[in-house]
């Protein structure tokens, strides 16, 4: 297995010993409940209009949108951070070890905690603990898809879906280290980082419906509606894959890309080693845009106006205006 580590970045009830069913290639258990050619990237000096710093905690990797808040993972803090839109801290809660991915399920914000093995689901008005659920080895992403939450489990080179109404799971193998995931409204698709491709899995019932090539070390993944884009951290560009798998082309960005989101018909995509996002006209797949962040940028979030982007080496998120050309 490949022994580099990325940077420090980044985006559940406890296991019953009830029963046990195989299917398909994966594990389920259920429970009772407890409580074109590439582009040359934009040669324009990163912008820096419109935005704006807010301080967090340390070393913030993963940001989401609950509809009206930001919440922050504070990966060396343990802890979550809730912020207004207006970058007012409205509190900070305590959660497990190495938060490194959050999502939203429409009720609940869920915390993967990758050095705890587990996920935790808090209540959004007030960031109180309501369970906490063991899963695979070094959760490292987290994907709600409108029913089930998938949960990408680096060390074991597995997913575990966890259902919503119940959480009942199920397991399934994928590639060496996933490291994000992406919802095509049918199937799921995970960027294995160690194995440098990515696995798409039905949403239904994880079959595994094929692996394909991705770059080097993949390490985000976003779909826009047609194609899925994924991020070479390594490779300082950005690989679009048509549905079915197959390499379409491949987009030279900043150096590091690592986050990345389909956001108003456009690609965002934050860049680790630039201190940046490139914003790309998927089209066209030309880099128009390149906006200035802080330092370490990792993730991104958008609140339906505004981009929120994670700076893990600045201890800060950037709220940026992002307009169309």
């Amino acid at each position: 297995m490949n022994n580099k580590r990325l940077p420090v970045i980044r985006l559940l009830l406890f296991v019953s010993p009830l029963f046990v069913v195989f299917f398909l290639a994966g594990v389920c258990s259920a429970q009772i409940l407890s409580s074109n050619p590439s582009s040359k990237k934009s040669e324009q000096p990163a912008d820096e209009t419109q935005k704006i710093e807010f301080p967090v905690g340390r070393s913030p990797g993963a940001i989401v949108f609950d509809g009206n808040n930001i919440w922050v993972a504070n990966q060396l803090g343990d802890n979550v951070m809730k912020l207004g839109r207006d970058g007012t801290a409205l509190g900070t809660f305590p959660v497990g070890t190495r938060p490194v991915a959050l999502a939203f399920d429409g009720e609940h914000i869920w915390v993967a905690n990758k050095f705890s093995n587990n996920v935790m689901k808090l209540q959004i008005s007030d960031g109180a603990l309501l369970d906490s659920i063991k899963v695979g080895r070094r959760p490292e992403a987290l994907l709600f898809d409108g029913h089930s939450l998938w949960v990408a489990n680096g060390d074991d080179g597995t997913v575990t879906k966890l259902r919503e109404s119940d959480h009942a799971s199920c397991t399934f193998f994928v590639g060496a280290r996933p490291v994000a995931l992406a919802f095509d409204g049918a199937s799921i698709w995970v960027a294995n980082n160690n194995s440098s491709n990515v696995t798409k899995l039905r949403a239904d019932d994880g079959a595994n419906l094929g692996t394909f090539d991705a770059g080097r070390e993949p390490t985000g993944i976003a779909f826009d509606g047609v194609n899925v884009w994924v991020t070479n951290f390594y490779g300082k560009s950005v690989a679009r894959l048509q549905p079915d798998g197959t390499f379409k082309d491949r987009i030279t960005v900043e150096d590091g890309p690592t986050g990345i989101t389909f956001v108003g018909g456009y690609i965002l995509v934050t860049n680790y080693g630039g201190r940046s996002v490139s914003q790309i006209e998927p089209g066209g797949g030309k880099v128009i845009r390149t906006l200035a962040v802080g330092r370490g940028p990792t993730s991104i979030a958008f609140d339906g106006v505004n981009v929120w982007v994670a700076n893990g080496s600045s201890n800060s998120v950037s709220r940026v205006k992002v307009s169309t050309p």
